[in-house]
């Protein structure tokens, strides 16, 4: 409840000084010149290279109101416990009129496998007002277990885990590499917090997205949901849409929050 009270105080205030995000726009694909429903399906059911040495910068806003960014990088492949890995990295952070009232730096880093496109390891440090966080979980397949260790308190926990398994950020690098059909209903298992849960997807909607920055996108929208041990698990509501071409970047997130909307606009692509 802290925590909510906190946020809510810091979007008045970035109301009152910040003004409004430039934020991304949907609309129905068929008002787009030379885009075919035909051409955006044949272009999603190849496979796509993951991208490396690439970054991506997303504006973060609430109710078209900025409060902070996302940043996205993928680095080159390397080796990590013998297996080549992608190292991919996100940064969560809040800008300097919300950081007044509740400062947000978080860094989530996953070791995503070359060949199989599987989490071998994920950390996740947490700094939120005052709370502190840093998580570091590895993926043993030999035994079919996660090993969670708390760098804050030193505890340490195991679970079990299945084939295939996903971090958060593993997740997204891996759905963007699925070649995709229109109405497919894509499972990927995620383990989070020592639980493993099924998250489905259908592929929906052809839509042309635009962003401010980088123009007009021919893009599908996928609105996950996640099921933990049968159950619907129900926290969250939200959209994300991907370019729907060789690029399949992801374009534009929308996560529906009591009150109001939070987006992820992206903003900047840049190789590094």
């Amino acid at each position: 409840m802290k925590r909510l009270q906190f946020l809510s105080y810091a979007l008045v205030l970035a109301s009152l000084v910040s003004g409004c995000a430039s934020t991304g726009s949907v609309k129905p694909l068929k008002t787009a010149e030379d885009v075919t429903e035909i051409k955006v399906a044949d272009s999603m059911s190849k496979k796509v290279d993951f991208h490396v040495r690439k970054r991506f910068i997303y504006l973060v806003a609430w109710n078209n109101i900025p409060v902070g960014r996302i940043i996205a990088e993928s680095d080159d492949m390397r080796k990590y416990r013998g297996r080549d890995v992608y190292v991919v990295r996100l940064m969560t952070e809040s800008n300097k009129f919300l950081s007044k009232i509740y400062r947000v730096e978080d860094t989530y880093t996953s070791y995503v496998d070359a060949e199989t496109m599987t989490s071998r390891r994920y950390e996740a440090d947490r700094k939120e007002g005052n709370y502190r966080k840093h998580l570091v979980v590895e993926y043993d397949f030999d035994n079919m277990e996660a090993i969670y260790t708390n760098l804050t308190d030193g505890s340490v926990k195991k679970c079990r885990i299945r084939k295939n398994v996903q971090d958060p950020v593993s997740t997204v690098c891996y759905f963007m590499t699925l070649p995709k059909e229109p109405g497919e209903v894509v499972n990927i298992t995620v383990n989070l917090n020592e639980k493993n849960y099924d998250l489905f997807g259908k592929v929906e909607d052809f839509d042309i997205v635009k962003l401010p920055d980088l123009g007009s996108f021919p893009a599908f929208k996928i609105r996950p949901y996640a099921l933990l041990k049968g159950q619907r698990y129900r926290k969250g509501r939200g959209w994300m849409y991907f370019a729907a071409d060789a690029r399949r970047y992801p374009l534009y997130g929308v996560v529906l929050i009591p009150f109001g909307r939070v987006t992820a606009t992206l903003k900047t692509v840049e190789d590094i």
